[in-house]
């Protein structure tokens, strides 16, 4: 079995794709934002994932909450990690107040390809 923190490291958490990743966040929060309820906003945001999954022909890895700030706030933001070294941003919540927010569109990114040494 794959070691998914290992996984998460040398893709998501990798230094040549935090740009990406942050874009991902910053693209979410300028769409119109919808508050949601935890639970039927991870429920409704998995179902969005495996549809965009599908389009991109992939699967999805893993899902992943990663805690990013964007100015002066912090929000954490569930990605998944799709087979084609792709990831999809989804909900994200504020991490001041705990609200949950699904986007009108999620963003998917190409991360860029690990090299092991």
């Amino acid at each position: 079995m794959t070691d998914l923190s290992a996984v998460v490291t040398t893709t998501l958490l990798a230094e040549q794709n935090k740009a990406s990743v942050s874009a991902m966040l910053d693209a979410i929060l300028e769409t119109p934002l919808t508050p949601m309820e935890a639970n039927q906003a991870k429920s409704y945001m998995e179902q969005i994932a495996s549809r965009a999954a599908d389009d991109e022909g992939a699967k999805i890895e893993l899902f992943q909450l990663m805690e990013m700030k964007n100015q002066h706030t912090t929000y954490v933001m569930r990605v998944a990690l799709f087979s084609n070294n792709k990831a999809i941003g989804l909900d994200v919540m504020d991490a001041e107040n705990g609200q949950f927010f699904v986007p009108e569109r999620c963003p998917v990114v190409e991360l860029q390809a690990t090299t092991l040494n």
